[in-house]
C-alpha cells in the first residue's frame, strides 16, 4: 500500500472537508437573526448552542463509530462521516426556524469525524517510523481548510446569501467521497473472534492510552478556548475600528498558517527521536509561548506570540496520534480513535465556555494563562507518565535478564 498517495489523497479530503464546515461561521449569528432572533441575548444564546450542538452528539457517536471502524475498516467509516455530514449539511439551507437548524447541526455531529478518522486510517497503513511525518503533513490539509473556508463562505454569502452556502458546503463534504471510494484502498481489519474479541474494557486496561485521552481533552480546551475569544480580546487591543473582523481573523490565520509551517517538520522530528520525547516538550513550550499573550497590550506583539506558538502547537496533535497508535492493539484501534475522537469533541464543547467563564469573572487576558498553565500542566503529566512508563518497561526487563541469567547457571 503506497502510504504518501494516501496522505495526499486524505490532505485533499481533509482541505474540502474543513474549508466546507467552515463556510458557514462567519454567517451563523447572522443567519440566526435573518430568522427572527434579534434580541441580543438570546441571538447569542442560540449562537452557542447552534455551534455546540455539532460537538455534543460527536462526542457521544465516536466511540460507536469505532466499533464500526474495528469491523468494517476505516475506509468505510470515511464513506460513512462523508455521506451523513454532506446531505445533512445540505439540507440546512432549507431550515426554516432556528429550533430546524439546531436539529440539523446536532444530527450532523452523529454522522461527523471525518477529520479524526483520516488520522486513524492513515495511522493504520503508515509505517510506524512515519506516523508522525505522515500525520503531521495531514494536519496542514484541514488547517489550511480551516484558514480558506471562513473566506470562501463570507464572499460567497455576501454574493448570494446564507442558504445557498449550506448547498455549496454539502457539495464540498460530498465530493470528498469520490477520491475515497475510487483512490484509497481498503485498510486492513482484523477478524473479530471470540477469542480475539475486541472491548472498550481494553481500550481503558492500557494506562498510556488514558493519558493520552486527557492530554488530547485538555489541549482542545487550552487551544479552543482561546480561539473562541479572540475577537473579544483583539477588541481590547485595537477598539471599535471598522476592521475588527479582519484584525481578530488574522490573529487566527497567523496560527494557522504557522501551524502549517511546522507540523510536518516537528512530525518528522518525533520520527526521528520519538513521539514520547518531543510530545512534553512542545506541550511546555506552547504553554510558555501563551503566557506572554496575557500582558500584550499591541496587536503586532499578540501576532508574533501567536505565530510561535503555532509553530510549535503544529507537532502536538500528529505527536498525540502516533503515540495512540503505537500503543494501541490493531484489533481495538477503531474503538481507541473513536474514543480519542469523542475526547478531542469534549474538549472543544469545554473550551469556549470555560474561557467564557474565565473572561467573566476576571478579565480577558487570562484566558491565555488559563491555556498556559493547561498546557504546562498536560506536558509535565504526559512526561511523567513516559518516564514512569520507561522505568516499569526497565524493570520488568531488569527482572526477565535476572531469570534468564539464574536459569543459565543451574544449567551449567
Amino acid at each position: 500500500m503506497d502510504w504518501k498517495r494516501s496522505v495526499r489523497i486524505l490532505w485533499l479530503c481533509n482541505f474540502m472537508v474543513s474549508a466546507g464546515m467552515t463556510m458557514v461561521i462567519p454567517f451563523l449569528s447572522l443567519f440566526l437573526w435573518q430568522m427572527g432572533v434579534t434580541e441580543h441575548h438570546a441571538l447569542s444564546m442560540w449562537t452557542g448552542l447552534v455551534f455546540s450542538a455539532t460537538f455534543l452528539s460527536a462526542a457521544i457517536m465516536a466511540p460507536i463509530w469505532g466499533m464500526f471502524a474495528d469491523k468494517y475498516g476505516q475506509r468505510a467509516n470515511l464513506i460513512r462521516a462523508g455521506i451523513g455530514m454532506g446531505l445533512l449539511t445540505a439540507c440546512m439551507a432549507f431550515a426554516a426556524s432556528p429550533m430546524a437548524l439546531l436539529v440539523l447541526r446536532f444530527l450532523v455531529g452523529f454522522f461527523s469525524g471525518f477529520i479524526t478518522v483520516s488520522f486513524s486510517y492513515l495511522a493504520r497503513i503508515v509505517p510506524k517510523d512515519h506516523s508522525g511525518e505522515a500525520l503531521g503533513t495531514l494536519q496542514t490539509g484541514s488547517i489550511a481548510g480551516n484558514i480558506i473556508g471562513p473566506l470562501i463562505g463570507g464572499a460567497l454569502s455576501d454574493l448570494f446569501g446564507f442558504r445557498p452556502v449550506f448547498l455549496v458546503t454539502g457539495l464540498c463534504i460530498l465530493l470528498t467521497l469520490l477520491p475515497v471510494m475510487f483512490w484509497l484502498e481498503k485498510d486492513p481489519v482484523v477478524p473479530q473472534t471470540k477469542k480475539n474479541k475486541a472491548s472498550f474494557k481494553e481500550v481503558f486496561e492500557h494506562r498510556p492510552l488514558i493519558i493520552l485521552f486527557i492530554a488530547t481533552f485538555l489541549v482542545q480546551i487550552a487551544v479552543l478556548g482561546v480561539n473562541s475569544m479572540m475577537t473579544i480580546f483583539v477588541q481590547s487591543l485595537v477598539g471599535n475600528t471598522s476592521n475588527l473582523a479582519f484584525l481578530s481573523g488574522l490573529a487566527s490565520s497567523i496560527t494557522g498558517i504557522a501551524t502549517i509551517i511546522g507540523a510536518p517538520y516537528l512530525g518528522k522530528l518525533g520520527d526521528r527521536i520519538g513521539q514520547e520525547k518531543t510530545l512534553p516538550i512542545l506541550l511546555v513550550l506552547s504553554g510558555l509561548f501563551a503566557l506572554p499573550q496575557v500582558w500584550t497590550d499591541n496587536i503586532y506583539a499578540l501576532y508574533v506570540w501567536r505565530f510561535l506558538q503555532g509553530l510549535v502547537v503544529g507537532g502536538v496533535w500528529p505527536a498525540i496520534q502516533a503515540l495512540i497508535n503505537v500503543q494501541s492493539p490493531r484489533r481495538i484501534q477503531g474503538r481507541v480513535f473513536g474514543v480519542t475522537a469523542s475526547s478531542r469533541f469534549l474538549g472543544n464543547l469545554t473550551g469556549p465556555t470555560a474561557a467564557g467563564s474565565i473572561a467573566s469573572l476576571f478579565s480577558i487576558a487570562y484566558i491565555f494563562a488559563f491555556s498556559s498553565l493547561l498546557l504546562i500542566v498536560t506536558g509535565a503529566l504526559v512526561g511523567y507518565a513516559h518516564r514512569r512508563s520507561s522505568s516499569v518497561w526497565r524493570k520488568e526487563m531488569k527482572e526477565k535478564l535476572t531469570t534468564w541469567t539464574h536459569r543459565l547457571h543451574s544449567r551449567h
